[in-house]
């Protein structure tokens, strides 16, 4: 559904690098999810290395996407609402926001700060697959866990009061400054307000609540150190896997912190296709999208379609003549009617013979065959092309 999203016009314009960002990484999250769910499905063993560290990381990478995308959707409506047009100067600066905000920050979340508090190379947990793993200290929930906290908390006090008082109190002004601006829409601006909100309520809650679960997980060993420092977090660096029965038992918080991270991303996925997959523009570029695939794949979709023709409304209450309903049975008998009509015209006009000479061109009743027809219009000898 992500990948749907991510191929029609709406998502490509330049305004919506946040939702760009969003959807790659969720897609991405998404897959791997279900191939870790296929293949760890009722084992705990540790393999395909490469494929869990990469996994891994990319975890960490859509962790931090999923509040950034928020802080960057809520700001570009902010700069929306303060009715400025944006020049190139400042279009390049926010721009540049953007993509700092979208994936730098996250690339360096899930690069050299976890580095920093990894505990292990990966984790594997029965039925969940590979997942990345920290130290649980006081320093890995500032580096990992705070930032998606931080980004949901600067839109709510910083960005939503103003886009709130503008939206109930300049509504008039906004929806002017909207239809005079090209870039975006009423309606695309409400729907990517609807999705800022949606991932807001989402992020902010489940980042609290994965600090919260951390915190309970780490302190079950007793108090939380803030660091236990690099040698003895990257001292035994080998994967360790952790079967079902073992996570149970490690106490509800541990299990309501696993499902809590695999479900965010599906949930999300969902409320885009919802809000961004489902609307006519989106229908639209769908189809556009198939028939420029199967054109150059030689389909032949538009040789091949056929349009039936649309029946006039008063075809139910039957005010149609003969001649109409014959038309609308058949639209080939209308196009002989017309070639026959018109090949006695201009075969009267070459004749040159006076008006009351000219006769009217033979037509046929209804109890007439299509073979008759074709003789009276003068297609009898004519091949006749499928």
């Amino acid at each position: 559904m992500l990948f749907l999203v991510l191929l029609t016009s709406f998502i490509r314009q330049s305004w919506n690098l946040g939702v760009a960002f969003l959807c790659f990484w969720l897609l991405l999250d998404n897959l791997t999810l279900g191939i870790n769910s296929i293949i760890w499905s009722d084992n705990a063993d540790v393999k395909l290395y490469v494929y869990c560290d990469i996994v891994s990381h990319m975890q960490l990478i859509t962790f931090t996407v999923k509040p950034m995308a928020t802080l960057i959707l809520t700001r570009r409506l902010y700069l929306i609402t303060t009715l400025r047009r944006v020049e190139l100067s400042c279009k390049a600066t926010d721009r540049a926001v953007e993509w700092i905000l979208g994936l730098v920050i996250p690339v360096l979340v899930a690069g050299p700060l976890y580095f920093v508090v990894q505990g292990l190379r990966f984790q594997v947990d029965e039925a969940v697959g590979c997942r990345n793993s920290t130290d649980g200290t006081i320093l890995s929930i500032l580096l990992i866990s705070a930032p998606s906290v931080i980004p949901p908390l600067m839109s709510i006090f910083v960005y939503y009061p103003h886009i709130v008082s503008i939206l109930y109190s300049h509504s008039r002004e906004l929806d002017g400054f909207l239809q005079s601006n090209n870039s975006v829409s009423r309606t695309s601006y409400f729907r990517i307000l609807a999705l800022a909100s949606i991932d807001l309520v989402l992020t902010l809650p489940i980042g609290i609540v994965s600090i919260v679960l951390d915190a309970i997980e780490s302190s079950q060993n007793g108090p939380i150190p803030f660091y236990n420092g690099w040698t003895d977090d990257h001292q035994d660096w080998t994967p360790k896997s952790f079967p079902y029965p073992e996570i149970v038992a490690r106490g509800p918080s541990t299990v309501a912190l696993v499902y809590f991270g695999q479900w965010t991303s599906p949930v999300l996925a969902f409320v885009i296709f919802a809000l961004l997959g489902a609307t006519e523009e989106a229908c639209a570029s769908y189809r556009r999208i198939i028939s420029l695939f199967g054109g150059r794949c030689g389909w032949g979709w538009s040789s091949r379609m056929r349009i039936a023709p649309s029946l006039p409304r008063n075809v139910e209450s039957g005010e149609l003549g003969l001649e109409e309903r014959r038309n609308c049975i058949d639209p080939d008998i209308g196009v002989l009617d017309q070639a026959a009509e018109s090949g006695a015209t201009r075969s009267d006009v070459k004749s040159g013979s006076d008006k009351d000479e000219l006769r009217e061109a033979p037509r046929y009743t209804s109890n007439m065959t299509r073979a008759d027809a074709e003789r009276q219009a003068g297609f009898e000898h004519a091949p006749v092309e499928i």
